[in-house]
């Protein structure tokens, strides 16, 4: 985090007045809105006994990963200067900042995939925000084009894939996955695996064109909640239309997605088959999953942004603003606890005992210490790469680009800090975009 070791963040009940602030303060909610739904999502099953879609699937299962990996974009356009995008040094310097940030984060995943039973989405991270870096340059409607077109173009990716015969991989990477099987590895990274980046990276642009929005604007905020919420039930209702009313259902049943109606909604086989790109099933990639829990995210975030704008609201969501600056920590801490049988079968408890202890943790650890532990590990290593760039030998004359130093050693402007006494976030922490001392992960 941005405050010093044994400073606390703003505290909620001063953080009045100021739309930079609840801008801040309103990413680090949505984050911890995030978490709490993932944590909800690896402990759950997705389908219920009856083979339909049990409470969590239908409420964050798939959402809550959306939300994560569409705020992590919004983060690295903080991390490059936000509305201002960087550039020369500036933007190398960022750029070498997220690279770092990537291989760490990357490797913690890597390293938990040796505890986990569930799917640990840290490790595609890495590989998201590796995709990420040479996109930090363009502008927001170039980022958003590359989300759409990833939006059509990934679901064919995915369905290509099946008729080549790669079947999905469910099985955790782990730190020797690179070296014994380096062509799987990739493949499960990029098409195969439960996060695959060929469509997250979706996400990702469109996080990143968020971030280049004034979120401060109460314009911009319900912009966001009205046009998610419309894509939302825009990609819902065409894909029952088109399951229910114009015979999805049976065509996928003859190409052998199921044996019941349910199966091929929300838990199809993989067939190479057109229809195949119709279920709105959990994790699949298709066209309606994509749009539907992207125009979920949006929503929530712009809902986020407004609620956090009134005192009360932010007294009472701080705690939770606390623990979406360190979901790193938090989601990695979880993993075995999800992955144990604590609690037995008694899975409501094992829910409460997490959060339980999540949350005041967060909060305790953030007032004695300020960023949770792994955020400052990774913070330290990313820092130093950006801090290497800049400290690399200047160029002079043609080769001068914009944002570095002059040949007299004066440097461009810098991008504006937020105001002082900002709650910090994972994109950006008092102090500027660029010193970001917190990986932006929320996964």
């Amino acid at each position: 985090m941005g405050a010093a070791p044994g400073a606390a963040v703003a505290a909620p009940a001063r953080t009045t007045g100021a739309p930079g602030k609840a801008r801040f303060l309103g990413v680090d909610v949505t984050r911890g809105v995030a978490l709490v739904a993932m944590l909800a999502a690896n402990v759950w099953d997705p389908l219920g006994d009856d083979g339909g879609p049990s409470l969590a699937g239908m409420t964050v299962i798939g959402r809550s990963a959306t939300l994560f990996v569409m705020v992590a974009g919004i983060s690295l356009a903080f991390i490059s200067g936000g509305r201002h995008p960087m550039e020369g040094r500036a933007r190398r310097a960022a750029r070498a900042n997220i690279a770092v940030r990537a291989l760490l984060i990357g490797a913690i995943g890597l390293a938990l995939g040796y505890v986990a039973t569930i799917s640990v989405i840290l490790a595609y991270y890495g590989a998201f925000f590796l995709l990420a870096v040479p996109l930090i340059g363009l502008r927001p409607r170039t980022l958003a084009a590359i989300a759409g077109g990833l939006v059509v173009v990934s679901p064919l990716v995915i369905l290509g894939s099946y008729a080549l015969g790669w079947h999905p991989a469910f099985d955790p990477l782990t730190l020797t996955s690179p070296f014994t099987d380096p062509i799987g590895f990739v493949q499960q990274l990029l098409v195969t695996g439960d996060f695959p980046a060929v469509t997250n990276m979706a996400y990702i642009c469109a996080g990143m064109a968020i971030g280049r929005l004034n979120l401060s604007s109460t314009k911009v905020a319900v912009r966001l909640l009205v046009g998610g919420t419309a894509m939302a039930l825009v990609a819902w209702f065409a894909s029952r239309l088109l399951l229910f009313e114009l015979g999805g259902v049976q065509h996928l049943l003859a190409a052998g997605a199921g044996t019941t109606p349910d199966q091929v909604v929300w838990d199809p086989n993989d067939v190479s088959s057109w229809w195949w790109l119709v279920p709105p099933e959990h994790h699949s990639g298709t066209p309606t999953d994509m749009v539907h829990t992207l125009g979920c995210a949006m929503a929530v975030l712009g809902a986020v942004l407004l609620v956090t704008r009134l005192p009360a609201a932010r007294r009472l969501l701080w705690p939770i603003g606390v623990a979406g600056a360190m979901t790193l920590t938090i989601y990695s801490a979880h993993t075995p606890v999800a992955a144990s049988d604590l609690m037995g079968d008694n899975l409501a408890a094992r829910y409460l005992l997490i959060i339980g202890v999540a949350l005041p943790f967060a909060v305790l650890w953030h007032k004695y210490f300020g960023q949770g532990p792994l955020e400052r590990f990774v913070a330290a290593g990313a820092n130093r790469a950006r801090a290497a760039v800049l400290a690399a030998p200047e160029r002079t004359g043609r080769n001068r680009h914009a944002g570095e130093a002059d040949p007299a050693g004066e440097p461009d402007p810098a991008p504006a800090a937020p105001p002082p006494g900002s709650p910090p976030t994972a994109g950006q922490p008092p102090g500027g975009p660029a010193n970001d001392p917190r990986p932006p992960v929320s996964g």
